[in-house]
């Protein structure tokens, strides 16, 4: 695999995975929607996905997230 995720990126990815919005995830973890995307862009360039779902998707099937 390339690069790993960041615990901050982990930390978005199970957010997006229980269902939340970026403005959601924000608020969750105390970050602005524009950082939870940008830590979205950066998982999805690592993980070699292009939707927040395909990055949920491959994020659990690395056993990244539960």
């Amino acid at each position: 695999g390339g690069p790993p995720l960041t615990p901050r990126e982990l930390d978005v990815l199970v957010q997006v995975a229980l269902g939340c919005t970026n403005v959601e995830a924000g608020q969750r973890l105390s970050l602005k929607p524009e950082t939870v995307k940008s830590y979205l862009r950066s998982a999805a360039t690592k993980l070699g996905t292009r939707t927040r779902y395909e990055s949920v998707s491959r994020a659990r099937l690395l056993r990244l997230i539960p």
